[in-house]
């Protein structure tokens, strides 16, 4: 697998009410000598550009100008609790209120190529509601893993969901949810994780943390829980899928163990333009997963992108 070397370069972009976000773009040791489009990279709960910086490499190498941010609340954006660590936000349309804000520096780099977007988790929970319900300038975009359904574990989803909103109704919204702790610095135990099969790359966003603590994110709150509920039941209220006019790639995980898989399947089949590609023995971070899975994901996107690209398509 070809990839280029470079560093992030950050921007900060002020928001009402004295938050900012930090905004990212790759800067490729070597770029490419001719560009085939933008990618906007989105990244999941509790992450940071850093962690992408692998994906960030391939995707420069396909000769893709590539961008990303840090979500409110996480990475070098700014923390809305006095304890930095803990996940929270009041309502997921600050997310996507924030992300119509940093569009147009993400993508400032005018040309005739095509936008594309590649979220995970989170993001792509954010990106889709996005184009489903919002202007947007992507041509198609890709979801990794994205957050339609939680895991909850023993506890029906229906009562977690009443929980999570009884707990914020109450005033607790800014505690720690239940099992959610501070961000620690010794490793993390890779036997038995659900996030990847891949030891090194297993470890890619806690070295970040490590290296860089004022990046570091803990557990969720029950406010974040809370909000991450309304808005997977808002996205997927009837008649909203159905409307979405933009090509998807969703990509599932069938080990997932984070987010429902079947989630997946029910949402493909609801959207007008869905490509859905599953991946058998893959555990939720599919952009981190061991090469002979990655490498399939990877030749995913490269078909995906080469069919909606302005000009021949050439995978690195």
């Amino acid at each position: 697998m070809t990839r280029t070397g470079g560093t992030w370069r950050h921007q900060r972009l002020d928001r009402p009410g004295g938050a900012f976000l930090r905004l990212s773009f790759w800067e490729p040791s070597s770029p490419s000598p001719s560009v085939a489009g933008n990618l906007l990279l989105l990244t999941g709960r509790s992450e940071c550009v850093e962690k992408y910086t692998e994906i960030a490499g391939d995707m420069a190498a396909r000769g893709l100008r590539v961008s990303a941010m840090d979500w409110r609340g996480q990475g070098g954006s700014s923390r809305p609790l006095p304890n930095p660590h803990k996940g929270h936000i009041d309502r997921f349309e600050t997310y996507l209120d924030d992300l119509d804000a940093a569009l147009p520096l993400l993508l400032a780099e005018k040309g005739t190529e095509p936008a594309f977007a590649l979220a995970h988790s989170m993001g792509g929970h954010l990106l889709l509601r996005h184009v489903a319900e919002r202007q947007h300038p992507f041509k198609a975009v890709m979801l990794s893993a994205p957050m339609l359904g939680i895991h909850t574990g023993a506890i029906p989803q229906a009562a977690a969901r009443w929980l999570a909103s009884t707990m914020a109704q109450r005033g607790r919204g800014t505690d720690y949810a239940p099992g959610q702790l501070d961000w620690t610095a010794p490793d993390p135990v890779f036997a038995g994780n659900p996030l990847t099969s891949d030891p090194v790359r297993f470890l890619a966003g806690h070295r970040c943390y490590a290296d860089t603590p004022d990046l570091a994110l803990g557990g969720a709150t029950w406010g974040w829980l809370d909000a991450a509920f309304r808005s997977m039941a808002h996205l997927l209220a009837p008649g909203r899928l159905e409307q979405v006019s933009v090509p998807i790639l969703l990509m599932s995980a069938l080990a997932d163990r984070i987010v429902r898989p079947d989630r997946h399947r029910q949402v493909a089949a609801r959207l007008p333009h869905c490509t859905f590609k599953t991946y058998p023995g893959a555990r939720h971070e599919l952009l981190m997963e061991a090469d002979p899975i990655r490498n399939q994901v990877l030749s995913d996107i490269d078909g995906f992108i080469a069919g909606h690209s302005n000009q021949s398509w050439q995978a690195a």
